[in-house]
């Protein structure tokens, strides 16, 4: 059967809702205007076999003949696209953002504490800014291709009005890991999409390959001296009462100093952060951690030895972690102020019992205060860094790479590759020669 003219369409109204209203293939297809609006231009309703109810799409054409023309194309995609299984009410209007509400939607139930994290993170900041608004539907391969280049330059310094909105932990150039991610998470959402029946095509998602410098990147922390300055510093922060006195000019009396809860989260700071250089634990499993995760084991003298049994929803999994001698201390402290100190109370919470999401901004408070927020190669320092002061630490105490490995949740490669100037410092007795027995000969 050919394709039908402007006037070979059946029926013909200005009525009500419709306006030049024009029916292909026996009523299934109506083409019209929409009597509610001056735009004039068409818009097509569909009724397509095996599919209840009608499809409403925009022609966006004025010219009548081009309408009839693409409402008949659109009637036979629908068809060929329902045919392999795909929802052909939502899938040519369904943007990204709503794609990625589905997922999360279907699957949030299944994925841990942390992925739920990560699968937010990664689309309120990078995925939903940049293709948000987008169809998915037939997503072009060189619209997704533009993602890399956004993406890698998205922490550039020359692209923020002020150096205070980068955060403190963004790397200014993504490692080729966080980019490999991201592509996986992509794929996993258009493939989903297809399987459900939202996406017709689903793009060629693959991260492009970054230059770094030259080298492995050394991680930023402290040596022995500036952890001292911290931890004294913080000694005596807590011990900061409020004061009161009248003011300058004689009248209301001032109050300075930290109230109740302020000192409360400032002494939850102090044990938070001697912790966590102790302990060598990630931020997120520390944000897990309950006190019935804490139990104080025998060592192989017989002299206790906190251990911190890690929740299997954190990065890596559960694990046992053996903390350095004297952490039980820090711990004891802050079980004695907090007011959630049950065993399924979470060790890390504020004064209504929900985890602290950020440190990080406190502690850039302080290190600001004491000049250390950046290293000697300006690497700026977050609570992370506590974690490489506490491999650093081990190494330089002699533990083997091996066990240390096992307690942080990594592996050897990663220790080898990172911490390699540590190790090298490790070997100073057998790298410090004795006089060499012979003379070099002198050239020529």
């Amino acid at each position: 059967m050919g394709r039908a003219s402007a006037s070979d369409a059946e029926g013909h109204r200005s009525d009500g809702f419709y306006q030049e209203g024009h029916r292909l293939r026996d009523g299934a297809v109506l083409v019209y205007q929409r009597a509610d609006t001056s735009l004039g231009g068409y818009q097509a309703r569909l009724k397509v076999p095996g599919v209840s109810g009608y499809i409403i799409r925009s022609l966006k054409t004025r010219d009548l003949r081009e309408a009839l023309s693409a409402a008949e194309d659109l009637f036979y995609s629908l068809k060929a696209e329902q045919k392999l299984g795909m929802d052909v009410r939502v899938s040519g209007n369904l943007k990204f953002k709503e794609l990625w509400k589905k997922f999360y939607a279907a699957h949030e139930t299944g994925l841990s504490i942390h992925r739920q994290r990560l699968h937010k993170g990664m689309a309120n900041k990078y995925f939903i800014p940049f293709f948000g608004e987008a169809r998915v539907n037939d997503m072009p391969d060189a619209f997704v291709e533009k993602y890399w280049d956004w993406r890698v330059n998205y922490h550039n310094p020359d692209n923020w009005e002020d150096e205070e909105d980068i955060p403190v932990n963004a790397a200014r150039v993504p490692a080729q890991k966080t980019l490999q991610m991201e592509a996986q998470m992509l794929r996993q959402y258009f493939r989903w999409g297809k399987r459900i029946g939202f996406v017709k095509r689903e793009p060629w998602v693959k991260a492009i390959k970054v230059k770094h410098t030259r080298g492995v990147e050394r991680r930023p922390t402290f040596d022995e001296a500036e952890w001292k300055k911290v931890y004294t510093y913080l000694r005596d922060w807590v011990k900061e009462t409020t004061v009161t006195a009248p003011s300058k000019d004689g009248g209301r009396l001032h109050r300075s100093g930290p109230n109740a809860m302020h000192r409360y989260q400032r002494e939850l700071l102090r044990d938070y952060l001697l912790f966590m250089a102790n302990s060598g634990l990630r931020p997120n499993e520390a944000r897990q951690l309950a006190w019935r995760d804490l139990r104080v084991a025998k060592d192989a003298e017989n002299k206790p030895a906190l251990v911190v049994d890690v929740a299997p929803t954190t990065k890596t999994g559960e694990r046992s972690v053996v903390c350095r001698e004297g952490t039980q201390v820090y711990l004891d402290r802050l079980k004695k102020i907090s007011r959630h100190a049950k065993p399924e109370d979470l060790v890390f919470c504020g004064y209504d019992g929900k985890p602290v999401d950020n440190f990080n901004k406190t502690f850039n408070a302080v290190l600001t205060k004491l000049d250390l927020l950046n290293d000697r190669w300006g690497k700026r320092r977050t609570i992370y860094s506590l974690r490489h002061f506490y491999c650093t630490q081990c190494l330089l105490t002699g533990i083997p790479v091996h066990i240390l490995a096992k307690n942080m949740g990594t592996t050897i490669a990663y220790i080898e590759q990172h911490y390699s100037h540590v190790l090298t410092v490790m070997q100073a007795k057998e790298l410090k020669t004795k006089k060499f027995k012979g003379k070099a000969k002198s050239d020529g």
